[in-house]
This record gives C-alpha cells, structure tokens and sequence, in this order.
C-alpha cells in the first residue's frame, strides 16, 4: 500500500515527443488539455535534456541512470544494423533494483526498444504487456512498436505514405494498448504493495499516423512553417548537407513549395496523433483518481528526445544535436499534488533515475546496485527547497544508421558547443541565434567563448568517466579548419 513514505510511481514516456507541440511550453496549434491539467499540479522543468537524442540509449539511459557510454547501449537496438543489441550485462536497471531492495510492485506496458522485445518479457518487471500469441496484435512481438502499417493498411495515405490514417480501432492501436494495459494494471495490481510502474507510448514517433476513427483533426493551411526550415548549412558539418540532400533525393520531382506543402500534410498528422496521446495520458490520470490513487502516486511525464519534424529540412533525428532533438519535456508532479511551479535548471533523463530512488527509498541515492548515478533527484528542486550544482547540459552521440561517428554536446542556454570528432565543430549564440541556423565556431574573436565550452565539455567528460573526450585536443579543430580549408 502506498503511504507518504512509499509512494506509487508512475511513468509516461513519450517517443520522440519536441517540446513546441506542448502549450505548457509554448503556444501551439496542438491540444493537449489532459497534460495541461498534469501541469497544474506539477513542477515544469524548462531547460531537461536527453542525453543522447536517439531512442535505445535514451530509454537505457532512463533506467540505468547512465550516460550511454556507462550502460553501452549506443545506438538503436534495431534489426540489420545495431551493433548494440543489449545493454553490458553487469549494469542493473530499476526492475532490478527494484526486485531486489523494495516491496515495490513493478510493471512496463508499451515500447521497450531497450534490446529486443524479448528482454523486456525475461526481465525483472513483474508485470509486462502481453507476448505474442496467436491472433494477437503483431506489435506485441516487437521492440519499438512504431511500424505503423503493419497493423492495418492505411485509409488516407499523406506524405506518399509516411503518415495518415489506419483502418484500425482504438482499442488495437499501440498508443491505446498501452493506456490500456496500465489501467488494466491499476484496477488489479497488489493493493497491498505501492508501485512503480511505466505507461511507454510509441508515439509521437513518426511515421505519424492515427486510427481513421479517430481521424486527421488539422488544417495543414494553419500550420506555420518552422522558422529554421530553410537551414542552408553553409559552414556546418558536411554530414548534415548529406543528410539533407538525402532527404531531398527522396523527394523525388516535388518542388520546395510542394514539400511545405507534404511537410504541413504530414504534420496535421503529427500533431492529431500528440492529442490522442493526450487523450490516454487523460484516461490513465482518470483511472488514477478514479481508484483514489492520484493523491499517493509521484507522476513523471517525459520523452526519451525530440524530433526535428522539418527543422533545419531535416526528418526524425540523426547525427546532429540541435534543440529539437536533444531537449524534452519533464513534468514532476510528487505526492500529494502541491500546486504548479517551473523551474529553469539544467536537468536530464539520468536525474529522472535518481528521483525514482528517492522517492522509493524516501532519501536521495547516488547509486543504484552500487554503480554511481550520473544524475540527482528531482525533489528538491519540485519543492522549491534546494540550489542545483549543474549550470551546462551535456550530451553524446555515438552513431547509428543517421551516421556512425562520435560527437559531444555541452550547453548553458547561452552559447552551445559541438564538437563532432570526424567533421567540422559546432557553436552556436542560443540567445541572437535560437534556431541554431549559423555556426561561430570558426568566427575570429570569439577565441575565449570557444576556450570556455571546451572547459565545460572537458569538465562534464571527466565528471562522468566518459573516456571518448581523450581524443580531444581543442586546437587541433582550429588548425583543421584553418589549415586544409574544412570551411565550406
């Protein structure tokens, strides 16, 4: 049973969610009401950070409290081209930890895409989503849940068939299933145990699209092209312009003009299927209050990364580590629902672990099965009581099908550095440039600004045993660029 020393957790996990499609973040054409409503009850954190903006070092990141390069999932844990199907076999998760130390009931129901589907069904969770079975929905066998048109075929097919809508009912789409399972958990899970427990949406993840029941609820023509559509990558990574016209190549004969015009289609999608989620984070919130949960239950809403959706003429996410990716949104409602307040300090996914143990041990950890945590609860700073030592977020890029090479991040809001190992460095002015459209990094003066990040990313290297950052030698990015003439 749940009390004030042992509340219930609960977990909404978001796929590829950027926070501009939230009105708690800024105004925006998309509904969300139920997260809203959360919000009044919770403390917003306006500046949390993935710490890799890809989706199983995320979610494995998420429930190891690690960097990637701690827990070694470092890229996707997808068929035909992951090189990390599993996390490294010596590090524990929560429902480890869980199962171990605590009288905590455990459950997962939705996307895992931390290894294959079948490590979820052989963990320690001591409640999953169904395995597959004979006649049962094909995406319970699989690890990401995302392949759309496997489900059903589509009824109205938009952007040449990358989103629209599915001749499927509610209740058998993977976003329901999942609100599902957990309000089928929370009506009949052990009463006399709190728990903890993850509700993991495949969606917003694209391909984007929605049950024809519930339909496409946009006017692509009140869709607002992105302010940083028309990125031209003049003196930024090579790997980016590649990207980029990839993505054009696949266009095909669509003029600029056309692809606004399949880009704003594609969206009304987008953002039809952010309200259905919202409508299932509303029914699981419901089914809280309904079985007199809400009051004991600490709520976490949040995304593993962001989705570029057209920012910068770029789809999805990829080897480049702009705001739209690497920010996420993070609400914290603790028990007993003491009001809303924001709060504008530096956190992360791996502070998310740190306030999951805090809240199931009622003291701050910083370590889970004696491996040290690379983030710190939350709590302190929902309850307005505590100063918080990190003033830059940094984070990592190992590689994945977008590009297999490695790349660092280090930001305080104001300036952001990149330093990509094997292409051209990133600094960007957050506060005359928001949208992230000029490099400075080669720009003479700003010698000192380079200097300092360099200090910062070093520093949060070390702090964090990240070993990658000992093939960094800042000079040598200035001597690069000065002396073969990289600027292009």
């Amino acid at each position: 049973m749940a009390s004030a020393s042992r509340p219930n957790v609960l977990i909404f996990l978001c796929d590829q969610l950027r926070i501009d499609l939230l009105s708690c973040y800024q105004e925006t054409l998309v509904r969300t009401p139920h997260i809203t409503a959360l919000v009044s009850d919770s403390c917003l954190f306006e500046r949390a950070y993935t710490p890799c903006a890809i989706c199983s070092p995320a979610r494995a990141s998420l429930l190891t409290g690690l960097y990637p390069h701690g827990h070694h999932m470092f890229n996707n844990s997808s068929p035909r081209y992951s090189y990390c199907q599993h996390i490294r076999p010596d590090v524990a998760m929560l429902q480890d930890w869980i199962d171990e130390e605590t009288e905590y009931e455990s459950a997962w129901f939705g996307k895992w895409h931390i290894g294959p589907a079948q490590d979820l069904f052989d963990s320690r969770f001591h409640n999953t989503h169904d395995e597959p079975y004979q006649g049962g929905p094909v995406f319970l066998g699989t690890t990401n849940w995302n392949n759309k048109t496997q489900i059903a075929p589509l009824v109205q097919s938009v952007g040449r068939g990358a989103a629209g809508t599915l001749d499927v009912k509610m209740e058998g789409f993977p976003d329901v299933a999942a609100a599902r399972y957990m309000q089928n958990f929370l009506r009949t899970r052990d009463s006399t145990r709190p728990f903890f427990a993850t509700c993991s949406f495949p969606g917003p993840h694209f391909p984007w699209m929605v049950p024809e029941e519930w339909g496409i609820r946009y006017d692509p023509a009140d869709i607002e092209m992105w302010p940083n559509r028309y990125d031209t990558f003049e003196g930024k990574p090579v790997n980016q312009r590649k990207i980029r016209l990839l993505n054009e190549a696949q266009a095909g004969d669509l003029s600029a003009d056309e692809q606004d015009r399949e880009l704003k289609e594609m969206l009304a999608c987008c953002f039809s299927y952010m309200e259905l989620i919202d409508e299932m984070v509303g029914e699981v919130v419901a089914t809280l209050k309904g079985l007199g949960l809400y009051e004991d239950t600490a709520i976490i809403f949040v995304a593993d990364h962001g989705d570029m959706a057209g920012s910068h003429g770029l789809l999805n996410k990829g080897a480049y580590m702009y705001d739209e990716t690497y920010r996420i949104p993070l609400l914290l409602k603790t028990p007993g629902a003491g009001g809303a307040s924001r709060n504008s300090s530096f956190v992360h996914l791996m502070d998310v672990t740190a306030t999951c143990l805090h809240l199931m041990t009622g003291s701050e950890q910083d370590s889970l099965s004696g491996r040290s945590l690379h983030g710190q609860s939350l709590l302190p700073l929902a309850e307005g009581v505590a100063e918080w030592p990190r003033t830059v977020h940094y984070a990592q890029f190992h590689g994945d099908w977008y590009g297999h090479y490695s790349a660092r991040m280090v930001t305080d809001g104001r300036w952001k550095l990149v330093w990509n190992l094997t292409d051209l460095c990133e600094l960007y002015d957050l506060e005359n440039d928001p949208h992230e459209l000029q490099n400075r990094f080669y720009d003479p003066g700003l010698e000192e600004v380079r200097a300092a990040y360099f200090k910062y990313l070093t520093a949060e290297a070390i702090r964090t045993d990240d070993a990658q950052l000992h093939l960094l030698l800042p000079q040598v990015e200035i001597e690069a660029q000065g002396t073969h003439g990289l600027r292009v």
